[in-house]
C-alpha cells in the first residue's frame, strides 16, 4: 500500500510541476514552491523503502536530465532535492542491465515526446510518445523477465497519477457542466472575457 501512495504521490505532483512549469498553472507560492522538493523526496524514499525500483527511478530521473527536460525552477528544486535525499538515504545497489533498459527506454520517450509536441509525429505514434509508453513497455518486459510484477505495478500507479486524474477531474467537471447549463454559459463567457 505504501509502494501505491509513493508511486502515485510522485505522478501526480510530476503532473502539477509540468502544469506549473509548462502550461502556466497557478498556485500559491508556497504549493508551488513546494511540489518539486515534495516529489524529489518521494522519489528519494521510493527508492530507500523499494531498492527493486532505484533502477527505473535513476534511468528516468537521469534520461530526463540528460534530454534536457529538468528545464524548470519547480523541476530543478525536485531533482536536487531528490539527490539530497538520496544522499542522505544511501543508495541502494542498482542492477545494471535493468538499467540500461529503462535508460534506454527513458531516452526514447523523451526524444520521442520532443518530436511529438514538435507536430512531427502524428496519430498512434504521438499518443505513444506524449504518454511516454516505452517506458511502460519497458517495465512489462523486465517484469516478465524478472518475474517481478513490481516494475509494471509502478508504471501503472505512476501513469494513474500523472495521466488519468486530470482527464478525471476534467470529466467530473465536464459532466457537472452538462448537468448545469448556466454554468456552462457562464464558463464560456469567462473564458471569452464577456
Amino acid at each position: 500500500m505504501m509502494l501505491f501512495f509513493l508511486v502515485f504521490a510522485i505522478g501526480l505532483l510530476n503532473k502539477v510541476a509540468d502544469k506549473v512549469s509548462d502550461d502556466g498553472l497557478v498556485l500559491k507560492t508556497y504549493l508551488r514552491h513546494s511540489i518539486g522538493p515534495v516529489y524529489g523526496l518521494l522519489i528519494a524514499l521510493t527508492i530507500a523503502v523499494y531498492p527493486i525500483l532505484a533502477p527505473l527511478c535513476m534511468a528516468v530521473v537521469i534520461s530526463c536530465i540528460i534530454t534536457g527536460k529538468i528545464d524548470s525552477k519547480v523541476h530543478l528544486m525536485g531533482i536536487g532535492t531528490f539527490f539530497f535525499f538520496l544522499y542522505i538515504l544511501g543508495m541502494p545497489r542498482i542492477d545494471l542491465p535493468i538499467f540500461a533498459a529503462f535508460f534506454c527506454a527513458g531516452i526514447i520517450d523523451e526524444v520521442g515526446d520532443h518530436y511529438a509536441d514538435k507536430g512531427r509525429l502524428k496519430g498512434m505514434m504521438r499518443s505513444f510518445f506524449n504518454h511516454r509508453r516505452t517506458i511502460d513497455v519497458m517495465a512489462i518486459g523486465v517484469s516478465i523477465f524478472t518475474g517481478d510484477l513490481t516494475y509494471i505495478f509502478a508504471a501503472i500507479v505512476y501513469d494513474f497519477g500523472y495521466t488519468y486524474i486530470f482527464r478525471i477531474k476534467d470529466w467530473i467537471i465536464d459532466s457537472r457542466l452538462a448537468a448545469n447549463p448556466a454554468a456552462a454559459s457562464r464558463v464560456v463567457r469567462k473564458h471569452r472575457g464577456g
